[in-house]
């Protein structure tokens, strides 16, 4: 009991600390090491300071003058979020072995816990039908195997995974290139506020900081570190997307990469990572075998892993049975790629009449196993 007052009472020194203009990771991280605490380092005699900071004193005794501790750190509390610091015990454990590690992290929910696997799902924020069928494949499937699911939250591969891990009833975290009280971007407000229920919303930038372009690069490195596997789902071939992967190389995480068509400007990025040594996930038992090994992926098999958020482990009935026997029968021939209603009404063989085969794709989309493109071409839609 005593440590975790010690810990709380330390919180709004450290709050300071993080906050101090001009002070680079390194040199925080030295004078902790060398005074122990932020709070000493606050409580510290110019003399002293002078003598262990050098030219970051002057930057520590201006904060001091316009920081008022206590209601900096009130404001913050009363936002409920929440922050770790490098060296404190909830502090991520995947994320202190990387370079450049975030000095902090400020969240909103919880952070992703060091017990379970992650896996970070990243690519294309203007994806085609195809990388979004792909994206809410992956997110859902490893979600309902208890996988937390780390992304960046954007348009696009990003936010639709994660909304499929979260519909699924899984856990996902979003890390921002903003503070975390900003939601970016906006039309991603649902998924932002699911997780913070389901997982958590995360940032190393402190509250009120806007989205800016140079921001993102740097936060791509938390997504990468956070996770034991990075799945690349549609990229260009000179793209953000690549960048994290880079930096998923550096901190020695596992890279597997979705194929695609060789003629797709989106599949470029993946054909890349493939010559380069890139795993290829053609399915989500691809990545379960990357994580528990094929002895320990029939092991789940066998008994059945289950997604700790759900229902006892019951297991869950499949959508499709919600449809006739009509339904199921074109729903089968529908594809990621769209289709017009002529052609599935040749490769079903006719047995439907062409009337037929339009008005049960009406249905279809209706009850969401079909969508619709802005050609009239029909869909296959994600079924669960």
């Amino acid at each position: 009991m005593e440590e975790q007052e010690r810990r709380e009472q330390e919180k709004p020194y450290q709050y300071w600390l993080m906050n101090i203009k001009g002070l680079g990771k390194k040199r925080k991280r030295k004078l902790l090491r060398e005074f122990g605490s932020a709070e000493e380092i606050y409580r510290a005699s110019e003399g002293v300071l002078r003598a262990a900071a050098d030219g970051a004193a002057e930057k520590i005794f201006a904060a001091k003058k316009v920081w008022n501790i206590l209601e900096e750190y009130e404001m913050l509390c009363r936002q409920k979020i929440k922050f770790t610091c490098w060296g404190d015990k909830d502090y991520p454990k995947r994320l202190e072995g990387i370079p450049d590690a975030p000095f902090c992290l400020y969240y909103w929910g919880s952070l992703p816990s060091d017990e379970k696997p992650a896996v970070a799902l990243i690519g294309a924020r203007a994806c085609s039908g195809y990388g979004a069928y792909a994206a809410g494949e992956f997110g859902s499937k490893l979600a309902q195997m208890g996988i937390q699911i780390i992304s960046g939250l954007a348009m696009g591969i990003d936010g639709i995974s994660q909304e499929a891990a979260l519909a699924a009833g899984g856990e996902s975290f979003g890390v921002l290139g903003c503070g975390v009280d900003i939601c970016y971007p906006k039309s991603n407000r649902a998924i932002y506020e699911r997780c913070k229920i389901q997982g958590g919303i995360l940032s190393e930038y402190p509250p009120g900081t806007k989205p800016a372009a140079s921001l993102f690069p740097p936060r791509n490195r938390i997504i990468s570190g956070l996770s034991d596997v990075v799945i690349v789902v549609e990229a260009r071939e000179k793209s953000g997307t690549l960048i994290t992967v880079d930096m998923a190389l550096e901190q020695g995480r596992e890279v597997f990469a979705v194929p695609g068509r060789i003629t797709d400007s989106l599949s470029r990025g993946c054909n890349q990572l493939f010559r380069q040594g890139a795993g290829v996930a053609v399915s989500p038992v691809d990545i379960l075998e990357a994580l528990y090994g094929i002895e320990g992926y029939n092991n789940i098999e066998e008994t059945g892993m289950k997604n700790p958020k759900s229902e006892s482990g019951k297991k869950k009935v499949s959508k499709l049975c919600m449809l006739s026997p009509q339904e199921k029968q074109v729903y089968q021939y529908l594809e990621v790629l769209p289709k017009t209603a002529e052609e599935l009404w040749k490769q079903m063989g006719r047995v439907l009449t062409i009337q037929e085969v339009m008005s049960i794709l009406v249905e279809l989309c209706i009850k969401g196993f079909a969508g619709q493109t802005a050609e009239g071409y029909c869909q296959k839609v994600l079924a669960t």
